[in-house]
């Protein structure tokens, strides 16, 4: 089978995550951008020292990394600030994706892109299918309470710093509604997965 690439977007505590992973389990390699981004921010040291003097030092851990809970407490809820945030990060970050795809790519054809900032990154015209993982904001904001230990106005501030979801779906190949219960998401990943398939396998018969 040829290379193929499926982007998993969706904003925070949609779920897209474990829809990644559960696409990774079809056989796909698994690139994750948030992990790319923690590693970016542990080795590159002229990066976390820019954000150091943009942000002040107490960005900045004892070993040169990046304290990036002090970053989100400055950014989230101030649009300015993750401006100028983006602004820094983006083009290091996207280099970063774009060699562990190829990386990955000398191992498996199938890729899964687990990125909350595919479209901001604009990855939405690299990968072959895209598909958006959906959840109402109130379902949203109580399972990022859950999880983080955020109060509401936190929640809501993280919430508040994304691209709204009605920016986003014009971009999507497929959309996954992940409300309810992980039994449902995995059937809808399935079914998911199935016209993936279908679609790579009519597009290499017209190839040949």
């Amino acid at each position: 089978m040829a290379r193929m690439i499926i982007g998993v977007t969706g904003n925070i505590a949609s779920g897209k995550s474990e829809t990644a992973r559960l696409l990774q389990q079809k056989g796909c390699a698994l690139v994750d951008a948030d992990a790319v981004a923690h590693e970016l921010y542990g080795y590159d040291r002229a990066l976390v020292q820019q954000l150091g003097a943009e942000f002040g030092q107490d960005v900045m851990l004892s070993n040169g990394s990046l304290n990036r809970k002090k970053l989100g407490s400055l950014v989230f809820g101030r649009p300015e600030a993750m401006a100028t945030l983006n602004r820094i990060v983006h083009p290091a970050l996207i280099q970063a994706i774009r060699e562990r795809i190829r990386s990955s790519q000398r191992v498996m054809n199938r890729l899964v892109l687990d990125a909350a900032l595919i479209v901001e990154l604009g990855f939405a015209k690299e990968v072959d299918h895209l598909v958006f993982v959906s959840a109402a904001v109130p379902v949203r904001l109580a399972r990022l309470m859950e999880r983080s230990g955020l109060t509401s106005d936190e929640a809501m501030r993280r919430i508040d710093s994304q691209m709204p979801e009605e920016s986003k779906l014009q971009h999507a190949d497929f959309v996954i509604k992940n409300e309810t219960t992980r039994e449902y998401l995995m059937e809808q990943v399935d079914a998911l997965w199935d016209e993936i398939m279908a679609r790579e396998t009519h597009a290499e018969e017209r190839r040949e």
